[in-house]
């Protein structure tokens, strides 16, 4: 049985989020990544662009793909694209792929909106 996914996009601090809950795979995936792409295209540097999938129960390799997709298109608009993964359904996909060396990955949405650190002077 797939579990619906539900994509909701806010800003935060500057951040656009892009929130998802429940199965990336196939038949879901195109909701998120139009929402993600959208994202990608309308957020003014420094951005950044925000994936939370804290929500997420199974991340099939479509998912992976957007967000190979995701952090290209950030790169062309001089972004930074920050993903939220907490749970394994999610990490292990990521880890294995090694996507989780290219991109940045946060274990909440606090640590992914939060400006980057200055250093002291």
């Amino acid at each position: 049985m797939t579990t619906e996914l539900r994509v909701t996009r806010r800003l935060i601090d500057g951040a656009i989020v892009v929130s998802a809950v429940g199965d990336v795979d196939l038949t879901s995936a195109p909701d998120l990544e139009a929402e993600v792409q959208s994202a990608c295209a309308d957020a003014q540097p420094p951005g950044p662009v925000v994936v939370d999938l804290s929500g997420v129960s199974f991340l099939g390799s479509i998912g992976l793909s957007l967000l190979v997709s995701a952090q290209q298109k950030c790169q062309e608009n001089s972004l930074e694209l920050r993903v939220v993964a907490t749970s394994r359904a999610v990490l292990r996909p990521l880890e294995v792929t090694r996507l989780d060396e290219q991109l940045r990955i946060t274990g909440s949405l606090d640590e992914a909106v939060a400006p980057p650190a200055t250093e002291a002077s």
